[in-house]
């Protein structure tokens, strides 16, 4: 069974959230489409998840060092330990860490983010952070923040360490693809010598790498049958639902 069959009812309508949302921002190479999905199924598996910050004593140590002297009178109280995690940063005032926590697809955090990507997407993300658990929602975020990692990597001269690749569209393969938007994801700041030999320290590049080859099947399927066009308040089509059914039935039937 491949990944795509594999998905439930649910994933497969974000799934197509996804491509439609890619399209419709500039990511059009299929190659890019698939990485760009098989990145966000490594970290939420296509639903939009909440950074829940429920951790023992011991794996606040292994995340948050800083905080280790701390950890019993933060282990389980998830508002308290985030509070102390990302308060006084990046926007947020010492009691705002919880509230603007990890969110969406790709857990978008900090509230200059969420004021930063609700701009980009026409969205007071600052008013209402959980807009971001909305399927529709999370992929525009997700997108737009793939294309703000592709602007550094291009600037900071990495983005050709894959493939040559001269923007977020000029890929050829699936494993150049994929460990870019690993690039984009992780951190523009972080070296591409490391992004190439952490594959199996987290296991989330090997993870992609085993997805991306069912998505981009799914995706080159989907683009020639149902070319995506911009759509009012990102409802799914009922044509797009019937093609993904049609489209995983006949996986099934290989």
């Amino acid at each position: 069974m491949s990944y795509v069959t594999s998905l439930s009812a649910q994933q497969q309508n974000n799934l197509v959230y996804l491509i439609d949302e890619a399209v419709d921002s500039g990511i059009v190479n299929p190659y890019s489409i698939a990485a760009f999905i098989a990145i966000i199924s490594k970290e939420s598996n296509l639903i939009p998840v909440e950074e829940n910050g429920n951790y023992s004593a011991d794996r606040i140590c292994q995340i948050w060092s800083r905080l280790c002297q701390q950890r019993f009178q933060l282990a389980h109280n998830p508002e308290k330990l985030l509070n102390a995690a990302y308060g006084g940063r990046y926007g947020n005032s010492a009691n705002e860490g919880y509230k603007y926590r990890g969110r969406g697809f790709n857990q978008l955090t900090f509230k200059d983010n969420y004021k930063f990507y609700g701009n980009k997407i026409g969205l007071n993300l600052v008013s209402d952070p959980n807009l971001v658990l909305n399927p529709a929602v999370a992929s525009q975020v997700a997108a737009e923040f793939a294309k703000q990692g592709f602007k550094q990597l291009k600037s900071n001269g990495k983005l050709s360490s894959y493939g040559n690749a001269k923007d977020i569209n000029d890929f050829n393969n699936s494993n150049d693809a994929v460990e870019a938007f690993y690039h984009a994801n992780a951190g523009t700041g972080k070296s591409v010598s490391y992004i190439k030999n952490r594959k199996d320290n987290t296991g989330g590049m090997t993870k992609a790498l085993s997805r991306v080859g069912s998505i981009f099947e799914f995706t080159e399927d989907w683009l020639k049958k149902n070319p995506v066009k911009k759509s009012t308040g990102k409802l799914l089509p009922l044509a797009a639902v019937g093609g993904l059914a049609f489209f995983l039935y006949r996986l099934t039937k290989k």
